[in-house]
């Protein structure tokens, strides 16, 4: 009987050898350039130029020139991307994070209200994307 436990044991041993390797990856993800940092910001609705939609949560906003924020919206609105009219109301002139401001677009000549929760100044237009790009793919669970 000794003989038989020893060999089980063994077994086993082998077993979780190649149960281990099979965990292994097999190709590893190569990280793609990080995107320029973010921070909290507020700006004057009286100087925006433009809306962009980036994603059906995220628009970016053009101010003046060389002003550049990425707005995060309470929930993804699908038809976003595809909206006519955008406009933003409230906020007192002063757009800023969580203080009410909400952005108004017409889908399908039905008017949408979506309540900004979030504005981050942002290098430029690309890094906007980028950033958008980051935090809406998906990522393997691990």
């Amino acid at each position: 009987m000794p003989g038989l436990w020893r060999a089980v044991a063994r077994l086993s041993s082998l077993l979780l050898v190649v149960a281990a390797g099979a965990c292994i990856p097999t190709h590893t993800i190569q990280p793609g350039p990080a995107s320029p940092p973010a921070r909290e910001a507020c700006f004057k609705l009286r100087n925006v130029d433009s809306f962009t939609p980036l994603h059906g949560r995220y628009v970016y906003v053009r101010v003046r020139s060389d002003e550049h924020y990425l707005l995060t919206l309470d929930s993804i609105y699908p038809h976003l991307k595809t909206a006519s009219g955008i406009a933003i109301e409230g906020g007192w002139g002063t757009i800023c994070s969580d203080t009410g401001a909400v952005l108004v677009f017409a889908d399908y000549d039905r008017p949408v209200r979506c309540r900004i929760i979030k504005v981050e100044a942002v290098e430029s237009k690309d890094a906007a994307q980028r950033l958008v790009e980051e935090r809406t793919t998906p990522r393997p669970k691990g």
